[in-house]
């Protein structure tokens, strides 16, 4: 007997290295980043967490009718954004706003067009997804959650990603989830960066390097709300969005922005100002998606704010001082042009990582 206990032992170690080794260990996740740029914070570094998120996020499922899903409003090949006008809710229903590019949103600190409450991946994606005026995905949270339950391979993905929760599909984890594979969607590889921060003088073509000047110029003050990092870190040239909310006049809509949620009238029509990473992807442009082209972008400021905005008298005072106007030649407007094509990270377009799992299945 005392034999046996030793040899019993030995084979329980041994049998448990051989499991080991036919059963793939989870890894860290391995994140598509320059050097010397974090991952977002919060980020998840669990595989099977985001690779859940990524099919929730690609799952019509979610939505009340199951003909939406997350990515119909935000689709990889545009950057995340979806060509639209404004997008249009599972019921029919046209949305307010213009649907935003997702790449790097989880460095975000402010994660809509309008609303400063909302500061949180988790905390956002209950409007899409909840919201009824107007219906944009309409998921009924007890119908919605009982589907996804009646999925076998499913509840068995949600017990892989969250094995200590003791119910472990829920919309908490479901939330927890998508925010996971947000925060993955990074896009830092574009020639400006490769340019700027990596030392390579052939990424920016010379039309793109006079454009970047201009940009950053006094005279068009672009660099002043498109900055690179939020103060006191604050790079010359700075990274696209300071996150303030600010009126430039644009719009035809009634959409009152920033107001709509504090009521005060001195935040009629003020807006958050976008990052510019991958913006030529992502037309059409401004909240309500009201200037079709990045050319038109560019003579809606070249006129102060007129050009191919609304008229009413409230909006044109709403305008922020620096939306003043100023003179472009047509090869000035061609160098700007090619300078924000040069901000496109075009991997980050066609990653895999970032794509449709069920796309076999279509």
């Amino acid at each position: 007997m005392s034999r046996l206990i030793p040899l019993l032992f030995s084979l329980i170690i041994i049998a448990t290295f051989l499991q080991m080794c036919g059963t793939p260990q989870p890894s860290a996740y391995t994140w598509r980043l320059p050097p010397g740029v974090p991952p977002p914070p919060g980020a998840s570094d669990q595989p099977a967490r985001i690779e859940l998120g990524r099919q929730l996020f690609y799952d019509r499922r979610l939505s009340g009718n199951e003909r939406l899903a997350c990515a119909t409003c935000h689709r990889p090949e545009l950057a995340f954004s979806d060509g639209r006008v404004t997008p249009t809710g599972a019921t029919g229903e046209t949305l307010l706003r213009n649907a935003p590019s997702l790449l790097n949103v989880g460095y975000l600190p402010r994660l809509t067009r309008a609303n400063p409450a909302i500061t949180s991946l988790e905390q956002q994606m209950q409007i899409p997804l909840f919201t009824t005026h107007p219906v944009e995905m309409g998921a009924d949270p007890v119908v919605v959650l009982a589907r996804l339950r009646a999925d076998p391979a499913l509840v068995e993905r949600f017990a892989a990603a969250f094995p200590t929760d003791p119910d472990p599909l829920g919309w908490g984890q479901i939330s927890t989830a998508i925010a996971a594979f947000l925060r993955t969607l990074v896009a830092f590889d574009t020639p400006y960066d490769r340019f700027v921060y990596q030392g390579d003088t052939t990424a920016l073509t010379p039309a793109a390097q006079r454009g970047m000047q201009l940009f950053f110029s006094p005279g068009l003050a672009c660099g002043h709300c498109h900055v690179d990092l939020a103060p006191p870190d604050r790079a010359h040239p700075p990274r696209w969005a300071d996150l303030e909310y600010l009126a430039t006049g644009a719009g035809r809509s009634a959409d009152r922005g920033l107001a709509t949620h504090t009521g005060r009238p001195e935040d009629a029509y003020r807006f958050r100002v976008p990052p510019l990473r991958n913006v030529a992807m992502t037309a059409p442009y401004m909240h309500d998606g009201s200037l079709p082209t990045l050319e038109a972008v560019l003579r809606f400021y070249e006129s102060g704010g007129h050009e191919g905005a609304g008229a009413e008298p409230e909006r044109a005072a709403a305008r922020h001082d620096l939306i003043a106007g100023f003179v472009l030649s047509d090869r000035d407007r061609n160098d700007l042009l090619a300078f924000l094509i040069a901000l496109t990270d075009k991997e980050a377009l066609t990653n895999e990582g970032y794509g449709d799992p069920f796309a076999a299945q279509h």
